[in-house]
């Protein structure tokens, strides 16, 4: 297994809602695994309590990047983990789950969402983008017989834009660095594409 950087794949927060429980677990889309041989020891918590064992051979890693998958296999290792502790020994029941997901998810992203989560247990997978608390409260006043059918409820969010901006610059600068153009030219054409953005958020309508 390829050793990932845990600053550069930002875990997400994951939530389980049970119907008529609440909320039974909340973890971060973190795994450990051995770097010599990619066996995964660990998920959530338990794996970020190893973060920083290096000398261990232990590194810890996120599959989900700004609430999407970034890493099928360890997005399908977490949720099945997740999955079992939350819905203990009914967990063979497959059941039918909601998904809460952050808002700009595309097919390409939501396919691999829902396939990573049938291949976790799940029996059938439907997504949303509200709020998890909004969601909760819209469904149980307003589709009542939908939240029946659907017991689990998983919120998926990460919020950290900064970090990923600051990620994004430094890619720019260094491929800036590469074909030889200077920080001052970077930085002109940033105030530049910030002047654009500006009036193209005056004109936009969504």
């Amino acid at each position: 297994m390829e050793q990932r950087n845990i600053q550069q794949w930002e875990p997400a927060d994951i939530i389980i809602h049970i119907r008529d429980k609440g909320v039974v677990l909340r973890e971060k889309s973190l795994v450990a695994y051995e770097a010599s041989t990619g066996k995964i020891v660990a998920v959530g918590t338990e794996a970020e309590a190893l973060k920083g064992r290096s000398s261990g051979g232990i590194c810890v890693s996120s599959p989900l990047r700004r609430g999407m998958i970034a890493d099928y296999p360890e997005a399908v290792c977490i949720f099945t983990e997740l999955l079992r502790r939350a819905l203990g020994k009914k967990r063979f029941l497959k059941p039918f789950i909601t998904v809460i997901v952050p808002e700009g998810i595309t097919s390409v992203e939501k396919k691999a969402l829902e396939d990573a989560m049938l291949q976790s247990g799940a029996g059938n997978v439907r997504f949303f983008t509200m709020p998890m608390e909004q969601y909760l409260r819209d469904v149980v006043e307003q589709q009542p017989d939908l939240y029946q059918k659907y017991k689990v409820t998983i919120g998926i969010s990460k919020d950290e834009p900064e970090r990923y901006v600051k990620e994004a610059l430094g890619q720019i600068l260094s491929y800036a660095a590469q074909e030889g153009i200077p920080a001052e030219s970077v930085q002109k054409l940033l105030e530049s594409a910030r002047a654009s953005g500006a009036g193209a958020g005056r004109t936009h309508n969504c």
